[in-house]
């Protein structure tokens, strides 16, 4: 199976209002498509009636879609299991100044840019809702993909899997289906 990357990935929000606001003023994405979805309770939908799924465009034909809930509800705690712990967004190394000074003309407090190691720079802000969103770039100015900047050689692979496993045939396993630097695993 093959997936081309993101079609959409969805958050949740309690006021539209605001997350129209920041996702077109802050983030500079374009609304694209509003609706109204009834509840259909075979599909695992939210068990709310007529929600608002609201559609931005966030680059590469993807999208970032805004589900509106009814105020009141729990606020989800990110580093927790089954939350999700934030959302990164990669900025081409020549837009990635621009990018944190847009967001910071619009009063949004950023931390950043750090430096993670090899390629990572990244930057942080919180959207309205408390999710944590990041802008991420390739500084090393080799113009790799993505996917190329972090591909690992055996042995740094190995030494992470082998804590993760004991039993030598699963790291050899997942060692096979890893692009791997230096050429293909052996």
């Amino acid at each position: 199976m093959h997936t081309r990357g993101i079609d959409h990935l969805a958050i949740v929000s309690d006021d539209m209002p605001t997350a129209l606001d920041f996702y077109t003023r802050v983030m500079g994405f374009q609304l694209v498509h509003a609706r109204r979805v009834p509840f259909e309770a075979d599909r695992w939908q939210p068990p709310y009636d007529n929600l608002r799924h609201y559609f931005f465009d966030m680059g590469n034909d993807s999208l970032f879609a805004v589900f509106e809930y009814p105020k009141g509800l729990a606020q989800q705690v990110r580093d927790h299991v089954g939350g999700m712990q934030h959302v990164a967004f990669h900025v081409p190394p020549d837009k990635f100044d621009a990018m944190i000074e847009r967001v910071k003309g619009c009063g949004v407090h950023v931390i950043g840019p750090v430096p993670l190691g090899g390629r990572f720079w990244s930057a942080y802000i919180l959207d309205p809702f408390g999710i944590r969103l990041e802008f991420a770039t390739d500084r090393s100015g080799t113009g790799r993909s993505v996917i190329e900047s972090v591909r690992q050689t055996e042995a740094e692979a190995r030494a992470e899997l082998e804590t993760l496993f004991s039993d030598p045939s699963e790291v050899e396993k997942w060692l096979r289906h890893m692009p791997l630097k230096e050429g293909a695993y052996a």
